[in-house]
């Protein structure tokens, strides 16, 4: 069910989209393991080679949207992580300094889209990625516009215990600025060095 007065899902559609993400995930984990290359999942089972995740819209059969409080669960393989001042709207989510956004991979190197804006007010987003390396600088965006950006973040597996940003075995998103804001993110494996934008 999804409340018509703002667009956003019950607490039964957000976990319907985290189950079909936990087999997104074992598929994507076998795929890559048994097919040099390959990148499968339940949501794009054509031999479409990106992860997508919407945070603005309604939801459909192969994109749903992400709404906060979906807080990372291990088990669910996404979510957000210390964001308390998270909002989500029909234009994607929100926070007046702050949000992170966290996603289960396997190890390697991946491009990232971001596409950011939406929010009524204007605003201004700094990207980190893993270990708190600057990839996207001051990206201003007008109140109702949008940005997009792409850079390359490599993912390590620490040791068993490894709990740090970078050998935790996913990929750690941080959002911060002036009303940073966050409509679209796609992840697809790449052959590039990490690079950010």
């Amino acid at each position: 069910m999804t409340n018509d007065t703002c667009g956003i899902p019950d607490a039964a559609l957000i976990r319907h989209s985290a189950f079909g993400f936990r087999h997104f995930f074992l598929i994507l984990a076998w795929s890559l393991v048994s097919f040099t290359g390959a990148f499968a999942g339940v949501f794009y089972p054509d031999g479409a080679t990106t992860m997508h995740f919407a945070f603005e819209g309604s939801p459909n059969g192969d994109r749903p949207v992400v709404r906060p409080p979906a807080i990372y669960h291990a088990d669910d393989g996404f979510g957000f992580v210390d964001s308390p001042a998270l909002i989500g709207t029909a234009r994607g989510v929100t926070a007046p300094k702050y949000f992170r956004f966290d996603v289960n991979l396997p190890a390697g190197t991946y491009e990232i889209t971001v596409t950011l804006g939406g929010a009524r007010e204007e605003s201004i987003t700094n990207i980190d990625a893993e270990n708190h390396q600057p990839m996207v600088q001051a990206v201003h965006v007008a109140g109702g516009q949008s940005a997009v950006k792409t850079f390359t973040v490599t993912i390590k597996h620490g040791a068993a215990g490894d709990s740090s940003l970078e050998g935790d075995g996913r990929l750690t998103l941080e959002f911060q600025g002036t009303n940073p804001s966050l409509m679209k993110l796609d992840i697809k494996p790449s052959d590039k060095l990490a690079v950010r934008d």
